[in-house]
Protein backbone atom coordinates (compact mmCIF):
# COMPACT_ATOMS: atom_id res chain seq x y z
CA UNK A 1 0.00 0.00 0.00
CA UNK A 2 2.72 2.63 0.53
CA UNK A 3 4.42 1.52 -3.24
CA UNK A 4 1.23 2.87 -4.58
CA UNK A 5 0.84 6.01 -2.04
CA UNK A 6 4.83 6.59 -3.11
CA UNK A 7 4.01 5.87 -6.89
CA UNK A 8 0.70 8.00 -6.53
CA UNK A 9 2.51 10.97 -5.40
CA UNK A 10 5.39 10.52 -7.61
CA UNK A 11 3.17 10.83 -10.37
CA UNK A 12 0.77 13.62 -8.60
CA UNK A 13 4.35 15.57 -8.16
CA UNK A 14 5.43 14.63 -12.05
CA UNK A 15 1.81 15.94 -13.41
CA UNK A 16 2.37 19.35 -11.21
CA UNK A 17 5.66 19.70 -12.48
CA UNK A 18 4.45 19.45 -16.22
CA UNK A 19 1.38 21.74 -15.75
CA UNK A 20 3.45 24.40 -14.23
CA UNK A 21 6.02 24.08 -17.11
CA UNK A 22 3.50 24.05 -19.76
CA UNK A 23 1.22 26.92 -18.28
CA UNK A 24 4.81 28.94 -18.00
CA UNK A 25 6.12 28.15 -20.90
CA UNK A 26 3.72 30.74 -23.44
CA UNK A 27 4.37 33.28 -20.86
CA UNK A 28 8.33 33.10 -20.72
CA UNK A 29 8.32 32.65 -24.45
CA UNK A 30 5.91 35.77 -25.17
CA UNK A 31 8.31 38.27 -22.64
CA UNK A 32 11.12 36.86 -24.84
CA UNK A 33 9.43 37.82 -27.52
CA UNK A 34 8.32 41.08 -26.40
CA UNK A 35 11.80 41.87 -25.26
CA UNK A 36 13.41 41.09 -28.79
CA UNK A 37 10.18 42.85 -30.55
CA UNK A 38 11.39 45.81 -28.42
CA UNK A 39 15.08 45.52 -29.39
CA UNK A 40 14.38 45.29 -32.75
CA UNK A 41 12.07 48.79 -32.11
CA UNK A 42 15.04 50.17 -30.69
CA UNK A 43 17.52 49.37 -33.05
CA UNK A 44 15.62 50.52 -36.23
CA UNK A 45 15.09 53.75 -34.73
CA UNK A 46 18.55 54.03 -34.33
CA UNK A 47 18.96 52.59 -37.78
CA UNK A 48 16.50 55.76 -38.51
CA UNK A 49 18.60 58.04 -37.25
CA UNK A 50 21.84 57.18 -38.91
CA UNK A 51 19.88 57.14 -42.18
CA UNK A 52 18.92 60.89 -41.37
CA UNK A 53 22.70 61.32 -40.70
CA UNK A 54 23.85 60.41 -43.76
CA UNK A 55 21.14 61.70 -45.75
CA UNK A 56 22.22 65.10 -44.11
CA UNK A 57 26.23 64.11 -44.98
CA UNK A 58 25.17 63.50 -48.70
CA UNK A 59 23.50 66.72 -48.45
CA UNK A 60 26.32 68.56 -47.36
CA UNK A 61 28.91 67.00 -49.85
CA UNK A 62 26.87 67.79 -52.74
CA UNK A 63 26.32 71.09 -51.51
CA UNK A 64 30.16 71.02 -51.43
CA UNK A 65 30.72 69.62 -55.17
CA UNK A 66 28.19 72.20 -56.56
CA UNK A 67 29.48 75.21 -55.09
CA UNK A 68 32.73 74.57 -53.70
CA UNK A 69 33.69 78.48 -52.76
CA UNK A 70 30.91 78.26 -50.19
CA UNK A 71 30.86 75.13 -48.49
CA UNK A 72 34.29 73.78 -48.72
CA UNK A 73 35.61 75.28 -45.55
CA UNK A 74 38.28 73.01 -45.46
CA UNK A 75 40.08 74.08 -48.68
CA UNK A 76 40.61 70.38 -49.50
CA UNK A 77 38.41 69.92 -52.53
CA UNK A 78 35.43 68.47 -50.04
CA UNK A 79 37.58 65.52 -49.08
CA UNK A 80 36.39 65.95 -45.64
CA UNK A 81 32.72 66.02 -46.73
CA UNK A 82 33.42 62.94 -48.30
CA UNK A 83 34.89 60.83 -45.70
CA UNK A 84 32.11 62.33 -43.20
CA UNK A 85 29.52 60.91 -45.43
CA UNK A 86 31.12 57.67 -46.18
CA UNK A 87 31.60 57.35 -41.94
CA UNK A 88 28.07 57.76 -42.21
CA UNK A 89 27.32 55.69 -44.71
CA UNK A 90 29.16 52.65 -42.40
CA UNK A 91 27.44 53.68 -39.76
CA UNK A 92 24.17 53.34 -41.04
CA UNK A 93 25.27 49.55 -42.69
CA UNK A 94 26.45 48.77 -39.08
CA UNK A 95 23.14 49.63 -37.87
CA UNK A 96 21.02 47.87 -40.46
CA UNK A 97 23.19 45.08 -39.35
CA UNK A 98 22.16 45.25 -35.76
CA UNK A 99 18.52 45.32 -36.68
CA UNK A 100 18.72 42.16 -39.03
CA UNK A 101 20.76 40.14 -36.32
CA UNK A 102 17.50 41.86 -33.82
CA UNK A 103 15.21 40.50 -36.57
CA UNK A 104 17.11 36.82 -36.22
CA UNK A 105 16.57 37.18 -32.36
CA UNK A 106 12.70 38.10 -33.67
CA UNK A 107 12.16 35.13 -35.38
CA UNK A 108 14.08 32.32 -33.21
CA UNK A 109 11.80 34.22 -29.97
CA UNK A 110 8.58 34.53 -31.40
CA UNK A 111 8.83 31.57 -34.04
CA UNK A 112 7.40 33.54 -36.92
CA UNK A 113 9.55 33.01 -39.98
CA UNK A 114 9.34 36.27 -42.31
CA UNK A 115 9.70 35.84 -45.97
CA UNK A 116 11.05 39.54 -46.95
CA UNK A 117 14.61 37.72 -46.79
CA UNK A 118 15.00 34.57 -48.56
CA UNK A 119 18.66 33.90 -47.29
CA UNK A 120 19.36 31.31 -44.95
CA UNK A 121 21.21 32.23 -42.04
CA UNK A 122 24.94 31.25 -42.95
CA UNK A 123 23.88 33.01 -46.22
CA UNK A 124 22.99 35.91 -44.04
CA UNK A 125 25.69 35.74 -41.49
CA UNK A 126 28.33 35.37 -44.45
CA UNK A 127 26.66 38.50 -46.20
CA UNK A 128 27.16 40.47 -42.90
CA UNK A 129 31.14 39.43 -42.29
CA UNK A 130 31.29 40.44 -46.15
CA UNK A 131 30.11 44.02 -45.27
CA UNK A 132 32.02 44.49 -42.15
CA UNK A 133 34.92 43.66 -43.61
CA UNK A 134 34.03 46.06 -46.45
CA UNK A 135 33.55 48.75 -43.75
CA UNK A 136 36.91 48.08 -42.19
CA UNK A 137 38.31 48.65 -45.11
CA UNK A 138 36.90 51.64 -45.94
CA UNK A 139 38.47 52.78 -42.87
CA UNK A 140 41.97 51.66 -43.42
CA UNK A 141 41.33 53.48 -47.05
CA UNK A 142 40.36 56.24 -45.18
CA UNK A 143 43.35 56.37 -42.64
CA UNK A 144 45.61 56.23 -46.36
CA UNK A 145 43.47 59.30 -47.67
CA UNK A 146 44.11 61.15 -43.96
CA UNK A 147 47.88 61.19 -44.89
CA UNK A 148 48.66 58.03 -43.00
CA UNK A 149 51.69 56.04 -44.98
CA UNK A 150 50.88 52.99 -46.55
CA UNK A 151 53.08 51.04 -44.71
CA UNK A 152 51.76 52.30 -40.83
CA UNK A 153 48.32 51.12 -42.14
CA UNK A 154 49.25 48.23 -43.22
CA UNK A 155 50.97 46.99 -39.80
CA UNK A 156 47.84 47.99 -38.14
CA UNK A 157 45.58 46.18 -40.18
CA UNK A 158 47.94 42.93 -40.57
CA UNK A 159 47.62 43.37 -36.69
CA UNK A 160 43.50 42.51 -36.60
CA UNK A 161 43.78 40.59 -40.11
CA UNK A 162 45.36 38.54 -42.95
CA UNK A 163 48.65 39.84 -44.50
CA UNK A 164 46.56 38.88 -47.74
CA UNK A 165 43.65 40.91 -47.37
CA UNK A 166 45.16 43.73 -45.96
CA UNK A 167 47.53 43.82 -49.24
CA UNK A 168 44.31 43.21 -51.59
CA UNK A 169 42.59 46.01 -49.33
CA UNK A 170 44.67 48.41 -49.73
CA UNK A 171 45.62 47.89 -53.10
CA UNK A 172 49.14 46.51 -52.56
CA UNK A 173 50.76 43.91 -54.00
Amino acid sequence: MSRITSVTQAATIIVVLISSTVAQTPTTALDSCRDDLDGLRKAAAEASDAAEDANSKRDDFDDCRRDPEVHDLMGDNCKSLDSDYQSALSDLESEMDDVDSRLHSVQDSCDYVFTANKLTSSEAAQQRLENAQRRLCASYRRLVDSGASHDTVLQMCKAHTGDQWCRQCLGLK
